[in-house]
């Protein structure tokens, strides 16, 4: 993320004292604005994959952080203090600093074990009229959730996509002591509550998904996150890496022996690429959407740099090389499966 960022949120997102929520939403929809015109542009001048991903994790973060340590000293000045410490973490996509455009942000509000819930509502009612409310309005689509620390392991066994939703988790603000004492006892939790049992259920998700997609990566629309070969192979062989072998992060497939260099590098390369195309599928489109269109490929194509003059030569060429890297990234999941 642009050091930028950071400062522009301290100067335009700097709350003192009490401040109507119209003029505290008027300066986040204005942030926001100025923020993802700027990311656009380095989208546009060929910024990867991964950067712009990252930069709108980042811009989502400072907002948030604003946004969150203004709720917690309003509700201090209002109300005395805090009934308990609390966390604020991102999960998912987010969590791991993946956000196209219009992804959707996850994020949970974390609550020391055994925090009473008629002890924690006045503050979680606060946090929904101080945060959430102004991120719909800002267009955002949120998804949240309030849990103890002890209610996260109860959801993570009751549920497979809140237990990968939280292999990704990572603290954006408030409380860091109590998201450290529940990062380290989550991690102690998904690499030994059975984690072949995770694995199968990964694996089964992975053929059911490329079933649907007849096991070809040459779909002539193919969904860019759960095709064959699409963004969710990838992830799906980074959270099976996590849950057997506790690593933190893609490379360490190769350190560990489970991937060559080489590989490791052109399933990478293959992902990046999947990205941009996904943020320009965004820009296009202007809203959350994973369908490689045929009526958008042209404009696609010619928007990443494709630029020949015939419209069929330049689908043909960037549709090309759509497949090479879904194709790699099919070829290295599996690879990363069978061992």
């Amino acid at each position: 993320m642009p050091d930028s960022v950071q400062s522009h949120a301290r100067e335009r997102l700097h709350f003192t004292g009490e401040v109507p929520l119209t003029e505290r939403l008027a300066a986040c929809q204005e942030f926001l604005k100025i923020e993802t015109a700027a990311m656009r542009a380095r989208h546009e001048a060929g910024g990867t994959g991964l950067a712009i991903t990252h930069e709108r994790a980042g811009i989502i973060d400072a907002l948030l952080t604003c946004l969150f340590d203004y709720a917690l000293g309003s509700y201090e000045r209002t109300r005395g203090p805090l009934p308990a410490p609390v966390a604020l973490v991102a999960l998912g996509g987010y969590g791991r600093h993946e956000l196209s455009p219009w992804s959707d942000i996850d994020v949970m509000f974390l609550f020391p074990t055994k925090t009473k819930p008629a002890a924690a509502k006045p503050l979680q009612e606060h946090i929904t009229n101080e945060i959430l409310y102004i991120l719909w309005d800002c267009g955002l689509k949120v998804g949240h959730s309030t849990r103890t620390v002890d209610d996260v392991f109860v959801e993570a066994r009751r549920e497979i996509r809140s237990k990968t939703a939280l292999l990704e988790a990572r603290f954006i603000a408030g409380s860091p002591t109590l998201y450290e004492t529940f990062s380290q006892a989550y991690r102690s939790f998904y690499t030994t509550e059975d984690p072949k049992g995770y694995i199968r259920a990964r694996l089964d998700d992975q053929a059911e998904r490329r079933a649907k997609a007849s096991n070809t990566v040459y779909n002539q629309e193919p969904d860019i996150k759960n095709a064959v070969g699409g963004l969710r192979d990838y992830q799906n062989a980074v959270w099976m890496a996590r849950v057997k072998l506790g690593i933190t992060t893609i490379d360490e497939l190769a350190a560990q022996h489970y991937l060559h260099a080489d590989d490791l590098a052109a399933f990478r390369r293959a992902y990046d690429f999947l990205l941009r195309v996904r943020n320009e599928l965004h820009f296009l489109s202007l809203r959350a959407t994973d369908m490689l269109s045929l009526d958008l490929q042209p404009r696609i194509a010619q928007n990443l740099g494709y630029g020949e003059t015939d419209l069929l030569a330049r689908v043909e060429r960037f549709m090309a090389d759509y497949y090479r890297a879904a194709q790699t990234i099919y070829r290295v999941s599996k690879l990363v499966e069978e061992r």
